[in-house]
């Protein structure tokens, strides 16, 4: 009665949300009891434990009864708790109530090992403010570490009730097997209690952050570091200044790192955020956050999602603290400190770094600042690829954060460290337009505060969806065990830099990014930019775009890309009108059929959604391009010319497969080619159906999608055909491959200004090199070996006559 009574009054404030929000991931077998064990016995949190059961929101526990007892007096345990927290002035913590229960259940299943019974632990948090030491608020109300009084909670219930996490994990199966059968079942109980202790204060980690007292003092302690105090001493020798001017400079360099991570920015930003996603977004999307969700209390965590948006920077701290987890802290770049706002992303978490580490005090800092961070567990964002990407493909790694984070790893380890790569998902960027203007050549403008009020404008527009898709965890340990197996016992200065160490981090770059490819989703805009950029003009009829839309569905699910690869659930005819919508096509009435095409002013952002997937049809479009200008061609030689062809594609669009297991999934898409009747196999001959037929057309639509990432490889081996060994540089040939593909996109009106994008040629001629296709002699110049000429006819067989000849006529 008095517990139903205290439910009811805590319940005019108390609002639960869950961790996580789908219980059945917890894996409770329901078939054998199971018990719920708080971390801490509190009368708040046993009520409100007990009324989320009684409202069906929680599964109701079954007791573990002892058969033995003829008396039926046995007690009845369903809801236990880790810690007992005593005394009114002096709070004081006791662990032995709850293992003395312990020992009487594990005494049950002792005497009984036909019986088993499952503990499910449970975390009630009343709001999730890390501890400060300063702020009567804070002090009162906030969720902490150390020791809770009864007035302090009744006023955490008055701030944060309505704000009240329920925090399960999955259960602990206690049966026979625990321990040996003569084992005692007081040690038994004892170490059972020890392990769930060390659990809850993983939970609250991973839910509230760190002890603060870490970061009350986090940048006086980096500048007491020895290497950042003899960096300090070496720059005022070096700048001939006082060490007391040289230590002022170090202090403003860390001031102008370290983040101020602030429960009140957390939450201002989450309810602001929380109104934007609902209001221009139609919200987010989180898909496989269940299958990393433990890992957070178990490793340091490196969030490494792709780059896409200025959105990018909250998306993750939005979701993550929606599902019950603290905010990251995230690496901004310093452009992004402005008045006002740059305040606001640093009590988020934001910590800020400069485009360029040219001052070694800098550099010295920043490093020991991430080392911290690193070593007192927080959890870290930032994106490898260094800045926004424009055209919608991954850019390629950049090394610097990457680099710092295994040195600090190694230099300072706790918790074994993973990187959770995560792909974006938009249908509508709100860079869009600028990204736009960039591509067209103008110069990137600055961020500010004028910048910022502009902008306020596009939210009167409509963004669609928002679509997170978490990657399969990357392990460093596993990278280091790799390349040096004796890694644990050394020690790296802040510019040392092995062989073995430079091949960790490329490796580690590499498969982030392969990861976050692997992890993509393919929304409406994804399958109408893919479908409408490889006809003539931009334009289908509506028949003949569903049936594209169809085909590439059918791809992506009959043979898919990953087990993490999603795609809309939206019908063909809702993702034209879904488009429609968003205003990147319309609608052209006409007697003999509708047409959809391409906006006029919408063609080249179209091309950034259309690379977003590009990699999911490497292997299906590459085929098609075969069938293009021949009717027949023989399988033997389309799968060799693959084998060829895939070191090169593999680097410029992340791809999972080595060479033979790109080979194996193309024999794989050539009997789906023939499922769907778009080839027939005559012999050891695959054919395509007569042109202007609907598969015909299919093809060719397939094949367009990838066909100007091929002409730029033809480019680059048509050139050094052309002008043979010794003649240019790699600099010069990157200038001239450049300046082709420019006027071949003037001659034939291509909207893909990645097509001529000079990173993309220069990362193919580094590949050649790599493959041996080319050699760099001692004054720079290429020298061809005879492994060009098989790429060379390769080529030919796949790309129409005109464009070769137009390529070869410019060279």
């Amino acid at each position: 009665m008095t517990m139903s009574l205290l439910s009811k009054i805590l319940y005019l404030r108390v609002r639960v949300e869950f961790s996580p929000d789908d219980l059945t991931t917890l894996e409770v077998d329901t078939q054998k009891p199971f018990i719920y064990v708080l971390s801490a016995d509190s009368t708040v949190s046993r009520s409100i434990l007990r009324e989320e059961i009684r409202r069906g929101h929680l599964p109701k526990p079954v007791a573990l009864t002892n058969p033995s007892d003829a008396t039926g007096t046995s007690k009845s345990h369903d809801v236990l708790a880790n810690k007992k927290i005593t005394g009114w002035f002096r709070r004081r913590v006791e662990y032995k109530p709850f293992e003395e229960q312990l020992n009487e259940l594990i005494q049950i299943i002792q005497h009984n090992p036909e019986k088993s019974f499952q503990l499910i632990p449970v975390s009630v948090f009343l709001g999730r403010a890390p501890d400060k030491n300063h702020g009567l608020f804070k002090i009162l109300f906030s969720e902490r570490w150390g020791l809770t009084g009864r007035l302090r909670k009744f006023f955490s219930i008055l701030a944060h009730g309505n704000h009240t996490l329920v925090r399960l994990s999955r259960p602990i199966l206690v049966d026979k097997n625990l321990g040996s059968a003569d084992d005692n079942p007081t040690a038994l109980a004892h170490k059972l209690s020890r392990v769930l202790r060390l659990h809850f204060n993983r939970v609250k980690t991973a839910v509230v952050g760190q002890d603060l007292s870490h970061r009350r003092t986090i940048a006086k302690n980096i500048l007491s570091r020895p290497v950042v105090h003899n960096e300090i001493q070496q720059y005022a020798q070096r700048q001939k200044i006082s060490p007391e001017k040289a230590q002022r400079e170090a202090e403003k360099i860390i001031r102008e790192i370290a983040a101020d991570y602030s429960y009140s920015s957390i939450r201002l930003m989450h309810k602001v955020f929380r109104w934007f996603w609902t209001k221009v977004y139609d919200g987010v999307k989180l898909n496989f956050y269940a299958e990393f969700r433990n890992l957070t209390t178990e490793k340091e965590i490196i969030y490494t999602p792709c780059h896409r948006s200025h959105i990018d920077y909250l998306i993750l701290s939005y979701s993550l603290y929606e599902k019950g987890l603290v905010p990251p802290h995230i690496a901004a770049g310093i452009n992004l400190n402005l008045p006002v706002i740059g305040r606001i992303l640093r009590g988020s978490g934001a910590f800020f770094i400069r485009r360029s580490f040219n001052s070694t005090l800098y550099s010295t800092i920043f490093s020991e600042y991430l080392s911290s961070l690193i070593s007192h567990g927080v959890s870290i964002e930032y994106f490898i690829e260094g800045t926004r990407s424009r055209t919608g493909r991954l850019l390629h790694p950049k090394a610097g954060m990457l680099a710092m984070t295994v040195r600090s790893y190694i230099n300072e380890r706790g918790k074994p460290l993973v990187f959770i790569p995560a792909s974006l998902n938009y249908e509508k960027l709100m860079e869009g337009a600028s990204y736009k203007s960039e591509l067209g050549g103008q110069a990137k403008k600055k961020e500010s505060i004028g910048g910022l009020f502009k902008t306020l404008k596009l939210l009167k527009d409509q963004y669609g969806r928002l679509t997170v898709n978490f990657a399969e965890a990357i392990e460093l340990d596993d990278l280091l065990d790799k390349h040096k197996p004796d890694w644990r016992g050394l020690k790296l200065g802040v510019k040392e830099k092995p062989s073995w160490f430079k091949a960790v981090v490329s490796e580690a770059g590499n498969s982030i990014l392969t990861h976050i490819n692997e992890s993509s989703h393919v929304n409406p805009v994804n399958l109408l930019a893919v479908s409408l950029l490889a006809t003539p003009n931009q334009a289908a009829s509506v028949t003949n775009l569903t049936a594209q839309i169809q085909l590439y569905k059918d791809l992506l699910t009959g043979l898919p890309y990953s087990n993490r690869t999603t795609v809309t659930g939206l019908s063909e005819a809702e993702i034209i009108k879904h488009g429609i919508k968003l205003g990147f096509i319309e609608r052209v009435e006409h007697d003999l059929g509708d047409v959809i095409r391409v906006k006029s002013d919408m063609g080249v952002m179209m091309t950034y959604y259309r690379n977003n997937v590009l990699h999911l049809f490497a292997a299906s479009s590459f085929i098609a391009m075969f069938f293009i200008n021949q009717a027949k061609y023989p399988r033997k030689d389309l799968l060799r010319i693959m084998a060829i062809i895939y070191p090169y594609i593999k680097n410029e669009l992340f791809l999972k497969w080595n060479r033979e297991e790109f080979i194996e999934y193309g024999r794989r898409t050539l009997q789906l080619f023939k499922q769907y009747d778009l080839l027939i196999s005559d012999g050891r001959q695959l054919q395509r159906h007569v042109g202007g037929s609907l598969q015909a057309g299919k093809l060719r639509v397939l094949a367009n999608a990838l066909m100007q990432t091929y002409e730029r490889f033809f480019i680059v081996i048509a050139v050094l055909k052309s002008k043979g060994s010794g003649v240019l540089t790699a600099n010069e040939l990157e200038l001239l491959c450049h300046q082709i593909a420019s006027q071949l996109t003037l001659l034939y009106e291509f909207n893909s200004p990645d097509f001529f994008d000079k990173n993309l040629f220069k990362h193919f001629i580094k590949q050649l090199a790599e493959e041996n296709i080319i050699e760099i002699d001692d004054t720079g110049k290429i020298i061809l070996t005879d492994n060009l000429e098989p790429m060379y006819l390769g080529a030919k067989a796949i790309l129409s006559r005109r464009i070769r000849h137009s390529i070869l006529y410019l060279i």
